[in-house]
C-alpha cells in the first residue's frame, strides 16, 4: 500500500492552484508565531531598541537581529571607467574618436573600499519578522508608506 492511498480523503489537496498552494502551506509548514510586525526604533545602536506595534514592552538588543544594511559596514566596489589613451594631461576637451574598435580608448578597473553609515534612527519605522516562537526579531528592512501621510 502507498503513502497516497492510506491518506485521508479530507486530506486531499484540491481547488485552484493559489488553493492548493495554501492547504500545503497549512499541512507542511504553516505556524502561527512566526510573522511579520511592524516597530519603532526607539533607541538607536549600540544600545539597540524597538518597540513592535501593539506590544506593551520594548524588545532590546539582546532579542534582536539586525540586517548588515542596516548597520554601519563597509564594501568594496568596482568601477569600470574608459580611459583616453591619447589625451595628454592638460587636454581639457576630449579629442574626438572614430567608432572603430581600434580607436584609443582603453577600460580601467578601480577597486574603492565604501564604508555605508546610515545606521538605524530611533523613530526609523522598521519591519521585523519574529523566530523561536516569537522569543527573539530580525529587522529585515526600514519601511516608509507614500499615502501622503508621515513614515509609519
Amino acid at each position: 500500500m502507498t503513502s497516497s492511498s492510506t491518506r485521508k480523503v479530507s486530506d486531499r489537496i484540491e481547488g485552484s492552484g493559489a488553493s492548493q498552494l495554501v492547504q500545503i502551506i497549512r499541512q507542511i509548514g504553516y505556524n502561527n508565531y512566526d510573522r511579520f510586525e511592524l516597530a519603532t526604533v526607539v533607541s538607536p545602536p549600540p544600545d539597540l531598541r524597538i518597540r513592535i506595534d501593539n506590544m506593551a514592552l520594548d524588545l532590546e538588543a539582546d532579542d534582536l537581529v539586525v540586517t548588515e544594511h542596516l548597520t554601519r559596514h563597509k564594501r568594496i566596489v568596482t568601477i569600470k571607467h574608459e580611459q583616453d589613451t591619447e589625451r595628454d594631461v592638460g587636454d581639457t576637451e576630449p579629442k574626438p574618436r572614430d567608432n572603430d574598435s581600434t580607436g584609443s580608448l582603453a577600460w580601467t578597473y578601480s577597486y574603492v573600499e565604501l564604508q555605508f553609515e546610515d545606521v538605524l534612527k530611533a523613530g526609523d519605522r522598521v519591519l521585523v519578522a519574529s523566530m523561536n516562537d516569537g522569543q527573539s526579531y530580525v529587522i529585515l528592512d526600514r519601511v516608509v508608506t507614500y499615502n501622503g501621510a508621515e513614515s509609519t
